[in-house]
């Protein structure tokens, strides 16, 4: 005789599992070589300008029009995977920007870099919304923040091995070698991907085709086999399933607001931190560092990230989400002025500024990527999340342009960094009404007092 039991009571009422974490470990490794790939290319661009015999503003241009790939990837692919499930669209994901990032070292043009960044962004952009949607699948409810913000954590630490390896592979090896290094391994991962990772559990539930079935007890049995030890089970999921377009349901049920808000969000940060990712490496050497020298400060950029990444999500768990993002952009306004300030120092106090900095204005970024991975129902988790990463895209595409604009009319690195840096106060305003919004929708499903127009809801 079957039972049935629901997705909810699998994950929060088993423990966390070796077979969680492997499928959790897979998902941090795809994101950790987008954090290689996207990292290489700010590390690698005086390099690159002295290859192509190219302008800082030539060079912007291109990097912006890179962006695109990673806006596309997210909102398409996002979608993709909703539609026809997490696994596929992550080998999918990891191949693309794999095979288009190994292409990268054969440019000849400035043209040629747009274009293979485009493509290769194209991939980037949908690795990361379904890593981080199939990683919280997998996850308890009470650790979904954490395990989101953990997952992310790939992006600063792949940035770090980025960092560290280019201080070594571009004075003895060139340029090229670390796209080369930076192509291999995302197709290695890939391969892994489609062979040992399993297909998201809730995706696999609510297509119910019969031999999904087996697929779903297999996976049940791994994480709780207590549960299927008796016999056959029916497992169901408690959220609604949602008809249609899923980016339609990011404006209905009450979401609208929320989405436009988390979208602007994202899109201010994200340009924050591409002005210190896209052009950190340039600053310094302007400041006198060498090329070992800003390939560390890079790193130590990225060690700051990570730490950051992985504790913002447990802060995040703890307290209130809201709470700790505005004081990490608050934070992340000071850090930025400051590395401009201390740009000019010795190494060690730039090294010391340079983790300051990664840890909140990547923190805080990372931070983000978990708020948008618990705000929306699983249906729509990977669209909800790819759109918010496909707008922030629209930032990211307009930081390497504004900065490499700055830069060509000669503004010193403290006032680069001073300008920028007021982005991260208005992240934290912008949260504040994300805040307020958040609270009335609580209160007003709580209470059920006011008649339905006063309230911030809207009906699906």
């Amino acid at each position: 005789m079957s039972k049935s039991v629901s997705l909810s009571e699998i994950f929060d009422d088993s423990p966390f599992t070796p077979y969680q974490l492997w499928v959790c470990s897979l998902c941090f490794l795809i994101v950790f070589m987008d954090g290689f790939d996207l990292t290489v290319i700010g590390v690698a661009l005086p390099k690159i300008a002295e290859h192509l015999n190219s302008k800082p503003s030539a060079l912007g241009l291109a990097l912006s029009a890179g962006q695109l790939g990673p806006m596309v990837g997210a909102i398409v692919l996002g979608m993709v995977a909703d539609r026809w499930g997490r696994k596929t669209t992550l080998f999918i994901s990891a191949i693309i920007f794999g095979v288009f990032t190994y292409m990268t070292a054969y440019i000849t043009t400035v043209e040629e870099l747009a274009l293979f960044r485009f493509f290769a962004g194209i991939g980037l952009g949908g690795a990361i919304p379904n890593a981080l949607a199939f990683g919280t699948e997998y996850a308890p409810s009470k650790m979904r923040a954490t395990l989101a913000t953990t997952i992310f954590a790939g992006m600063p630490i792949g940035s770090v091995v980025a960092g560290l390896s280019a201080s070594y592979l571009l004075p003895n090896f060139g340029w090229q070698s670390v796209f080369f290094v930076g192509g291999v391994a995302p197709i290695v991962i890939a391969v892994v991907v489609f062979f040992c990772l399993p297909e998201s559990l809730s995706f696999l539930v609510k297509r119910g085709r019969a031999e999904d079935k087996l697929k779903v007890r297999d996976i049940v049995s791994r994480i709780a086999p207590a549960m299927v030890k008796d016999g056959q089970i029916e497992v169901y999921s408690t959220d609604v399933k949602l008809p249609g377009a899923p980016v339609k349901h990011l404006f209905t049920g009450g979401r609208a607001v929320s989405t436009l808000l988390l979208w602007a969000l994202f899109f201010i940060s994200f340009y924050l931190l591409w002005i210190l990712l896209s052009w950190a490496p340039t600053l310094l050497k302007r400041s006198g560092a060498t090329v070992q020298q800003y390939s560390i400060a890079f790193a130590c950029i990225s060690i700051g990230s990570a730490v950051a990444t992985i504790t913002i999500g447990r802060l995040m768990d703890k307290f209130d989400k809201m709470n700790v993002l505005k004081v990490a952009f608050i934070l992340a306004f000071f850090s930025l002025i400051a590395f401009g300030w201390f740009s000019t120092s010795t190494f060690l106090v730039i090294a010391a500024f340079s983790i300051i900095t990664g840890l909140f204005v990547n923190g805080g970024n990372s931070g983000l990527m978990g708020l948008a991975a618990v705000l929306y129902p699983s249906d729509i988790r990977a669209s909800g999340v790819g759109w918010a990463y496909g707008v922030g895209k629209i930032g990211s595409l307009l930081a390497p342009a504004v900065g490499g604009y700055l830069i060509s009319q000669n503004w010193t690195v403290l006032k680069i960094c001073s300008v920028n840096a007021f982005a991260a106060l208005f992240v934290a305003a912008i949260i504040m009404v994300l805040q307020k919004h958040q609270r009335a929708i609580a209160e007003c499903a709580a209470t059920e007092t006011s008649a339905f127009q006063a309230c911030p809801v809207e009906k699906d």
